[in-house]
């Protein structure tokens, strides 16, 4: 699996190239008509092409090998293109194809679309794709709930699937009206940060969640609120967690880079915020993190000292302890 590449950059659900494998035309729709969209977030693709030797009696040149991560989808298909029409995948002739990769969600019905460019087939091989999916999970509840005609809201951040506690992390709902983004509309009621009540209609709904410094923006456009209606909006992160449990109490920042960076610094361990990827300050603390391998970097609160922990694996649903 290619190694976890810089997340901030990343802009509307990712397009990613990597050895020539374009990912293109990502779509994240829910069967209400809610589509999902990404701002900052970790959503990731991964892609590999790989080819081997086509036995005698194998027709099928091309084997496509799927993987999510978390909590997301309940089956998937895929289908080969070329001018972006479907074409046979048994008996296909050497060439380039697109991959149209279709994943029904597991969470709030919905489908969840991508496609994967530059795929070759070679005469008398068989190419093998992998393909690694890592995206957040979208829950909404709607249950009936007397509010005098308003819709009400809720929003909340899990971890993963199964860690519901609601201490670190916040999605801060933003209402605009569908299409107009520029400036967003006050709920007539506001109980708290994270829920209120709002006039029934269709909006554009933004849920900013803040992680050690960073600002995740899910924007579920298209949601239509109903009268007297409760909406909890969840939100599956789909993420590992990280602290640091070393008996150096000096330690007091954790900064993690992409796995080998720790190499090319060879004996001097410092800071690279250009590649920096993500920094917790409460590093004992079970802070999020994308799964990936990462190089993570541990120092001083006053900069004295560097120290490398290299090829850290970040799991979703689990907790790993940097020591």
């Amino acid at each position: 699996m290619k190694k976890l590449l810089t997340l901030l950059a990343l802009q509307t659900i990712v397009i990613l190239t990597l050895q020539a494998q374009p990912v293109s035309d990502y779509s994240y729709k829910l069967d209400n008509g809610i589509t999902v969209r990404t701002e900052h977030c970790w959503s990731q693709v991964w892609v590999q092409q790989s080819y081997a030797a086509m036995t005698a009696n194998d027709k099928t040149p091309l084997a496509v090998n799927i993987r999510t991560l978390g909590d997301l989808i309940s089956g998937s298909t895929f289908k080969l293109l070329t001018g972006g029409k479907e074409t046979k995948l048994q008996g296909a002739a050497p060439g380039t194809y697109d991959l149209k990769l279709i994943f029904k969600l597991s969470g709030k019905p919905g489908t969840l679309t991508f496609v994967v460019g530059n795929i070759v087939i070679k005469p008398k091989t068989k190419t093998s794709v992998s393909v690694i999916l890592y995206d957040y999970q979208i829950l909404i509840g709607e249950t009936p709930s007397p509010s005098k005609g308003l819709a009400s809201y809720e929003t909340l951040v899990n971890r993963f699937k199964s860690s519901p506690l609601q201490d670190m992390y916040f999605g801060l709902p933003s209402f605009y009206s569908k299409g107009k983004h520029d400036k967003p509309i006050t709920p007539d009621q506001i109980t708290n940060k994270t829920s209120g009540n709002i006039k029934p209609g269709t909006y554009d709904l933004l849920i900013s969640i803040g992680i050690s410094g960073q600002t995740h923006s899910i924007w579920l456009e298209n949601f239509t609120l109903k009268p007297d209606i409760k909406y909890k909006i969840s939100t599956n992160l789909n993420a590992g967690g990280i602290s640091y449990t070393g008996r150096n109490n000096d330690i007091s920042l954790m900064k993690l880079y992409p796995a080998g960076t720790a190499d090319k610094q060879a004996a001097n361990p410092a800071p690279n915020k250009s590649i920096e990827i993500i920094s917790y300050d409460n590093i004992k603390a079970g802070n999020c993190c994308a799964p990936g391998t990462y190089d993570v970097l541990l120092g001083l609160k006053n900069g004295s000292r560097y120290e490398w922990r290299k090829n850290i694996i970040i799991q979703t649903g689990t907790k790993t302890e940097v020591k």
